[in-house]
């Protein structure tokens, strides 16, 4: 009798046991289960708040796109007339050296001055405007050549005429003067980007010439948007 209520008593501590370590087990498994439904969800919010911080970024990224796009398109509506021609996609000013300069001279022939007074004055009612002046990071005027002649010699008549573009336009600024000595430079390139025809072969007209272009604030925007990023 004793022995079969010690069986009983065994028999039942056991199935409490088990009842116990299968109530520890569920217990455990529900807390790994929250565990992994916290996780996700901070997951989730994680990718959701990288993803709007793209799509930021990418919204940032087209609307300087815009203004790009905006600037050149202004450009060539006040420059129509002038004897410049307009990259489409770069808003690059391309003049030609004999509109402005006498033949291996640096100095601004008259009709030069003229046409870069007329020229100028449009470009920096443009550029200094306040809708594109915030984006603008500088004015780069360059000289460039065509092959005759050695590399050193028009390296040097390329800085001069552009020195000469750049001096033009500072004394023609007036009060803005100030305010675009901060943003314009000036640098020669001899005949290291000559402009070619439909056959492949230089053009030695075409070549020689004055380029203006804005240089939009690209690297603060790209430094910006990989700071933002990578937070």
């Amino acid at each position: 009798m004793k022995h079969k209520r010690a069986l009983v008593v065994q028999e039942e501590t056991e199935n409490h046991f088990w009842t116990a370590y299968s109530d520890l087990l569920a217990g455990m498994l529900f807390v790994f289960i929250l565990l992994v439904v916290v996780m996700l969800n901070q997951y989730a919010s994680f990718i959701e708040e990288k993803e709007n911080r793209i799509d930021t970024q990418a919204g940032k990224l087209r609307s300087f796109h815009a203004v790009q796009l905006e600037l050149t398109q202004e450009l060539s509506k006040r420059l129509d007339q002038e004897k410049v021609r307009i990259d489409r996609d770069t808003g690059i000013l391309r003049i030609d050296a004999e509109v402005l300069f006498a033949e291996n001279e640096a100095d601004l022939s008259p009709v030069g001055k003229e046409t870069l007074a007329r020229i100028f004055n449009a470009y920096s009612e443009v550029v200094l405007s306040e809708r594109f002046t915030p984006f603008i990071e500088q004015v780069e005027i360059e000289g460039h050549t065509n092959s005759n002649g050695t590399y050193l010699y028009n390296l040097e008549l390329s800085q001069r005429r552009a020195y000469s573009v750049m001096t033009f336009l500072l004394e023609q600024s007036g009060d803005n003067q100030e305010r675009l000595q901060d943003m314009v430079v000036a640098s020669g390139r001899s005949f290291s980007k000559l402009i070619l025809n439909e056959a492949g072969e230089e053009d030695p007209v075409r070549s020689r010439r004055i380029e203006i272009r804005c240089r939009l604030r690209e690297a603060r925007l790209f430094a910006q948007i990989y700071r933002d990023l990578q937070e």
